[in-house]
């Protein structure tokens, strides 16, 4: 048991880094038993379509729907429906996400020529991790499934976070360019919680920035974050950007971002992620109110 409970502690201090040293405690078995279980589910999840994409809308200025953004959920037989959160980190540090960001991009697409044949006609947003950026074969897949599908325009927008464009900013740039030239558009989400600085902005060839939900709450009683968001929306303004703000929970704080330039909202207040057949149902009720 002490050998085992070494082990145990071993491999926790590894994954705070180089020079770190841990103590076991008995919380760190169930960690253990998680990074196994996930290790042994989610290769099945992929191989056994246990994964399921929810679409949250995002609204325009005027209260039009023209875009949403796509986050995948894991329908496992044993736990029930799993959020992102629980698993994506794992997907990250054990090189699934590769394989599962390809699977999500692809099923987006089909999804969304699914929705044009129905007269429907939306742009999607998918999230894109650092991990994926090496992923050169996505661009050959993506560009296959456009054509099979007879799209005329990708109708994908690619989210990268700061950390992206900061880990290796060469590939990053690479990345961007390739998307852009499919037709792609490149937003920069999270902003202003990492690293991002104005030439940044000025450098990659984005084409929206995503405001973190961080600024977002309580606006309407935040001087500072108002003031803030006033300011990255000038920006944006003068470098010919969009800007999103997500996590919109109360018509308060909606009611300031609009008024102040940000172009699409996105959030509880509209809605929460669901199944593609409900989003359909939720867009034609939301048709009917406005």
């Amino acid at each position: 048991a002490i050998i085992r409970h070494a082990d145990t502690a071993m491999y926790t201090a590894k994954e705070g880094g180089r020079g770190q040293f841990c103590v076991f405690t008995p919380e760190m078995n169930q960690r253990v038993f998680e990074y196994l279980w996930l290790d042994t589910n989610l290769r099945k999840a992929l191989e056994n379509d246990q994964l399921v994409i929810h679409y949250q809308p995002k609204i325009t200025w005027r209260g039009e729907v023209r875009s949403l953004e796509a986050l995948v959920r894991w329908q496992s037989p044993e736990r029930g429906l799993i959020p992102p959160l629980d698993f994506i980190s794992y997907a990250e540090e054990s090189g699934l996400i590769v394989p599962l960001g390809r699977w999500v991009i692809l099923d987006v697409v089909r999804q969304v020529a699914k929705w044009r044949d129905k007269g429907i006609n939306l742009r999607v947003a998918v999230n894109i991790s650092a991990r994926q950026l090496a992923d050169q074969t996505i661009f050959t897949a993506l560009k296959q499934v456009l054509q099979e599908l007879n799209f005329e325009y990708c109708p994908i927008d690619v989210e990268l976070t700061e950390s992206c464009l900061i880990e290796n900013d060469e590939l990053a740039l690479s990345v961007i360019q390739q998307f852009s030239q499919l037709g792609a558009q490149v937003h920069l989400d999270d902003f202003g919680t990492g690293y991002s600085s104005l030439s940044q902005l000025a450098r990659f060839p984005i084409d929206a920035i995503k405001l973190d939900q961080v600024f977002v709450r309580d606006i309407h009683k935040q001087p500072v974050s108002q003031s803030l968001v006033r300011a990255i929306v000038a920006v944006a303004q003068a470098l010919n950007l969009q800007v999103i703000a997500e996590g919109v929970e109360s018509a308060k704080e909606d009611a300031f971002l609009t008024k102040n330039g940000i172009n699409e909202r996105q959030g509880f207040l509209f809605a929460k992620p669901m199944p593609a057949v409900a989003f359909e149902r939720w867009y034609k009720r939301y048709l009917k109110r406005a």
